[in-house]
């Protein structure tokens, strides 16, 4: 826990500009135990035929581990730099879709309305909420706001 804490802490400080990190160090922590407990969660809430359609983790080698977690960094950083022009601006609309993306090629299948359901988890959900707040301070409200844009303009635009 004590990692995690300090892998947050560091990643604020380099979002803010006060010092550098390697890509592989900004989710330093995130371990297969945690993985482990994440896939639980899942299929507790989800069931075992939602599990089975995920990405299995422990099948990317750590230097995709890295690069998935990176892109992630990027994203949430983007978001982060755009949060002012509003959660459906054109900027911050970019960077839900890449987080969709992201989703949907390194974990799950992830429908538009699975992905506005883990928004509302984002701004919902204590250790989501915990972990978007320490990222920047109404992320997680943000997120959810955006997330759940992202997927009613897609969907109307599908209708």
């Amino acid at each position: 826990m004590n990692c995690l804490i300090d892998t947050v802490d560091k990643t604020i400080l380099h979002i803010r500009g006060k010092i550098d990190m390697n890509k592989k160090d900004f989710y330093k922590g995130f371990d297969e135990e945690k993985q482990k407990q994440y896939e639980q969660q899942v299929r507790e809430r989800f069931g075992d035929e939602a599990m089975a359609r995920t990405k299995d983790w422990n099948a990317y080698t750590p230097e995709e581990k890295n690069d998935i977690l990176a892109e992630g960094h990027e994203i949430h950083m983007g978001i982060v730099a755009t949060m002012e022009k509003g959660y459906d601006s054109p900027e911050v609309q970019y960077w839900i879709g890449r987080w969709h993306n992201a989703i949907n090629t390194h974990f799950y299948e992830c429908s538009l309305e699975i992905f506005e359901a883990l928004g509302h988890g984002y701004n919902q959900d204590p250790e989501f909420t915990t972990f978007y707040e320490k990222i920047h301070p109404g992320m997680a409200a943000f997120m959810e706001k955006a997330m759940t844009h992202y997927c009613k303009v897609l969907a109307a635009q599908q209708a």
